[in-house]
């Protein structure tokens, strides 16, 4: 099983640095922290998106989960990292509409 160490190097190299929706909102993921892999794989990311930088807390169980159980494949890995990329960008668009997208993200400054 891969240690939370392990997944955060891996998913640090995917999603560190600008990331863009191609034309619209962009956000810079600053740091990437693991807190726990499995059976939920809990990750807390600082991003910073229109001068504001936010800590956003993603929880994921079952087979988003079970993609970093064992080895570290590239596929999972980059599946992983469209999926966060993803939900990021979701957050950032519904933080101040829906509560749950307000609960996952705290701003820092």
């Amino acid at each position: 099983m891969a240690t939370p160490e392990q997944v955060r190097e891996a998913l640090a190299q995917r999603l560190s640095g600008l990331q863009s929706e191609g034309g619209g909102t962009s956000l810079e993921v600053l740091e990437v922290k693991v807190m726990s892999v499995f059976p939920k794989l809990l990750l807390e990311i600082q991003v910073s998106v229109s001068g504001q930088l936010w800590e956003v807390s993603l929880d994921y169980q079952g087979y988003e989960a079970s993609l970093v159980s064992g080895d570290l494949s590239e596929e999972s890995l980059n599946y992983l990292g469209m999926l966060v990329r993803t939900h990021l960008f979701e957050w950032w668009h519904t933080k101040d509409t829906e509560k749950f997208s307000a609960r996952m993200g705290k701003r820092l400054d």
